[in-house]
This record gives structure tokens, C-alpha cells and sequence, in this order.
């Protein structure tokens, strides 16, 4: 960008700066002196140097050729923006008075003239470093939505007879946080099976059992694990809690079994008012 270029693309940043502070002043005539300004200023930016001394109806009209030449959109709309902001209607001393009264698309010229004139005339080397720099965010994003991605595939998944409600389903057994459980309804049994995300061998199986919380009134007393390859159950192993409590309250269960595609965990007895767990591993 040439000095000549980057004061007038400066001018006119500052021009519609002023109109946007004026507008909100509610001083409505002289921001759109100012939007008017920015406009010109805009435009004669993209003045070829040939066409300096021409009248200002032939230098635009070669500034907008040379915008449309470097892949300006819709110059046409520009060139009515151009013609709304500078012709005061007949015996009107300024324009400003007779400015269109819908100006939400003539802001939005501005700008966008704004946008693609800055661009346009950085220097070649500070384009190139843009462009990296973009296209080293965009290699970033994709990365970190692979990573995402695969997580979500890398993960099992739950599904269960039954649950209390939306707020105690199965997924909070495999979400990691102690603090959120899945809870079977109302005095019942119950089981919830666990898909991992690809036949794997297992060595065992960690159960965090359930309390609800504040109320405690629910856990887990007794449970079978069962361990299911594609072709039916591979092992299967008993284990009893020895009490509710508030405390974590965890039980490991050794079960060795190989290709297996789901472990079903079932409740066959518990405390209080019901069974659930906060979480499941499998080992």
C-alpha cells in the first residue's frame, strides 16, 4: 500500500468512525455528511493515476471499473450508493437533508468497500503472512475436530432397561464425574449394558456405586457383570456392596474375557429405593 493509498483509506476510516459516534449523538444529518465523505474517499482510493484531473462523475466511474476489475461484487450497488450520498435534492443547499432515509444498506457499502479496499492494498508480504497464519488456524481447527471426532468414536456407550428419569440416565455411568449417576426407577431391577467402541479384551470391571446425592436413598447392593462377545457370553462374575453411603463406594470385579462387543452390569438387589451407579469402568 502506497502512502498516497494509506492516508486516504485512513481518512476514511476516520470519516465513518465520526458518523457512527454522530449517529448515536443522534445528530443524524451530520453523520451521513460524514458516511458521504467516507464514501468519496473510499472510492478515490482506487483512482488510477491517469485520471486524477477528471471530473468527478469520469473518476468514479474509472474507480469503480478498477474495483470491478480486482473482483469488487456487486458494483453496481456501490455506484448507487455513490449516487444516493452526493445529489442533494433540487434547491436544497447540502445534502445531508435529503439523504435516503433507509441507510442500513448504504452503512453496509461502506464497510464492505472498506473491507475489501484494505485488503487489497496491503503490501504482498503481509497478504502472504495472512494467508499462513489462516491457513494454519484452519490446519488447527481441522486437527482439534479430528481429535473430537475420534474421541466421540473412542468412546463406549450405554444404554439401559430403564432409568428414573432424563436427569439419571445411562450416559452419566461413562461421562467420568462422580458426581452424576444413573439411577434405576422406583424399587426395581434393572441392568445397563456397556458398548465399548470396538471388540477389546477385558480384565476386569470398576464399579462407583450410586447414593443420590444429598437425599441417599439409593445404591446399588448386589450385581452380576457379564461379558458378551459376538457370539453370546464369554464370563460372567457376582459381587455384593457391603452398605449405602454418602462416601465413593467402589467395587472391582476381576473377569477375564476376550473379543468382547458388550458388558451388561445388572442390578439383582438393592438398598433403600432403588440401584444405579455413578460410574463404570472396564479394565
Amino acid at each position: 500500500m502506497n502512502t498516497v493509498e494509506n492516508e486516504v483509506l485512513a481518512s476514511a476510516l476516520r470519516a465513518i468512525a465520526s458518523a457512527r459516534a454522530l449517529y448515536r449523538e443522534g445528530q443524524v444529518p451530520e453523520s451521513h455528511e460524514y458516511l458521504s465523505k467516507a464514501l468519496q474517499l473510499l472510492v478515490r482510493a482506487w483512482l488510477p493515476a491517469s485520471e486524477s484531473d477528471s471530473d468527478p462523475t469520469s473518476a468514479s466511474e474509472a474507480a469503480l471499473q478498477e474495483l470491478q476489475k480486482a473482483g469488487y461484487r456487486r458494483p453496481e450497488r456501490l455506484r448507487a450508493a455513490l449516487a444516493a450520498t452526493r445529489a442533494p435534492a433540487a434547491g436544497s443547499a447540502s445534502g445531508a437533508e435529503d439523504f435516503p432515509r433507509d441507510t442500513e444498506w448504504l452503512w453496509a457499502e461502506v464497510e464492505r468497500v472498506h473491507r475489501f479496499s484494505v485488503r487489497h492494498f496491503r503490501p504482498v508480504a503481509e497478504r502472504k503472512r495472512r494467508r499462513l497464519k489462516l491457513g494454519i488456524a484452519l490446519g488447527l481447527g481441522l486437527v482439534v475436530a479430528l481429535v473430537f471426532v475420534l474421541r466421540l468414536w473412542g468412546r463406549p456407550y450405554a444404554h439401559a432397561s430403564a432409568s428414573f428419569s432424563n436427569a439419571y440416565r445411562p450416559a452419566h455411568a461413562l461421562d467420568g464425574l462422580e458426581a452424576t449417576e444413573w439411577l434405576l426407577p422406583e424399587t426395581s431391577r434393572g441392568w445397563i449394558d456397556i458398548f465399548p467402541p470396538k471388540p477389546r479384551t477385558l480384565h476386569g470391571v470398576r464399579l462407583l456405586n450410586a447414593h443420590n446425592a444429598y437425599n441417599l436413598d439409593r445404591a446399588t447392593r448386589k450385581v452380576r457383570v457379564t461379558a458378551y462377545s459376538e457370539t453370546g457370553p464369554v464370563g460372567s462374575v457376582e459381587g455384593e456392596y457391603e452398605k449405602l453411603t454418602q462416601d465413593t463406594s467402589i467395587l472391582d470385579l476381576r473377569l477375564e474375557a476376550e473379543h468382547v462387543v458388550r458388558v451388561r452390569i445388572e442390578v439383582l438387589g438393592f438398598f433403600a429405593r432403588g440401584g444405579g451407579f455413578a460410574e463404570i469402568e472396564l479394565h
